[in-house]
């Protein structure tokens, strides 16, 4: 066991260190870096005030822009549906005055008798049949991008597109089970106005087909005949409008419609041995079914 010390302790240096008067004082020795952390961390907090500040103000900029985008939204709907209104209305007007003119067309046509005045009177009826198909293509062209696009069944859409034609007399092969696209809701026009393409400009043709096929950079839906093809040098030109062989808006609208959610339509069929409609679906824009998946 330790004897107790005779030596008697040094209080007053004890105290100075204590309270940091002493040379060897542990105050003395961090109160000025401790000082320097105080220093910084006000700085930073100060900093952090500032910060907060700026992001309340730019919430605040937001608020009243996402507010002000919100009205001038709710204006052009409004305006859009008032000028949608008003188209239905002059389509509606112009639709009947053609239903009219035709009526009246007809009953001329018996009438007439002479030669010239025949050929004159066919050629007004004819005019009159281009201009009911342009106001029908025009009101299509007019509803493109109204609906928002949606997730489609293919081959259900493409059969309602041959449903408005008369291709009973051709063959068929259709692969298109189990396949969704996402597209504009006028695709079936899209399709439809690629087919009637076959009994107008392949009245040779025997068979079409549609298919697809998986790629590295997409889907592509293949709709193809055999009748005489396209030449090279019309291949872009049946795309344009007013342009295309038929001088309509058929094959022009196709790709307007097909391009709302970025689906492309090239013509690479072979010249006399048929046409080839090539659709290219990008990644995210096709999926198949999960029956098509567990198979």
């Amino acid at each position: 066991m330790n004897k107790p010390s005779s030596e008697t302790p040094d209080w007053h240096n004890q105290r100075q260190k204590i309270i940091g008067l002493g040379e060897s004082s542990i105050r003395k020795s961090y109160y000025p870096e401790l000082q320097q952390r105080l220093s910084e961390l006000e700085k930073t907090n100060q900093s952090l005030l500032d910060a907060f500040e700026e992001i309340q103000c730019k919430e605040e900029e937001l608020r009243h822009q996402f507010e002000e985008q919100e009205a001038i939204q709710a204006a052009l709907d409004f305006a859009r549906k008032k000028l949608q209104m008003l188209n239905i209305i002059t389509f509606q007007d112009i639709q009947n005055a053609l239903f009219s003119m035709s009526g009246f067309l007809s009953l001329v046509e018996e009438l007439v008798t002479g030669e010239k005045e025949k050929e004159y009177l066919t050629l007004s009826i004819q005019q009159l049949e281009k201009t009911e198909r342009l106001l029908h293509a025009a009101k299509h062209y007019q509803d493109l991008g109204i609906a928002p696009p949606a997730w489609q069944n293919v081959m259900d859409v493409f059969l309602f597109a041959v449903s408005h034609l008369d291709l009973s007399h051709l063959s068929r092969e259709l692969h298109l089970e189990e396949l969704f696209i996402f597209a504009d809701p006028l695709l079936e026009d899209a399709f439809l106005y690629m087919l009637e393409n076959i009994p107008i400009h392949s009245i040779s043709a025997t068979m079409y087909r549609a298919f697809y096929e998986e790629r590295g950079d997409g889907l592509c839906i293949i709709i193809e005949d055999n009748g005489p093809g396209i030449p090279a040098e019309k291949k872009e030109e049946i795309f344009e409008r007013e342009s295309g062989i038929n001088k309509g808006l058929g094959l022009f609208l196709s790709r307007e419609i097909l391009a709302i959610t970025g689906i492309t339509c090239t013509e690479r069929g072979e010249y006399k041995k048929g046409a080839r409609f090539e659709i290219l679906v990008p990644k995210g824009k096709f999926r198949f079914s999960q029956k098509r998946k567990i198979h």
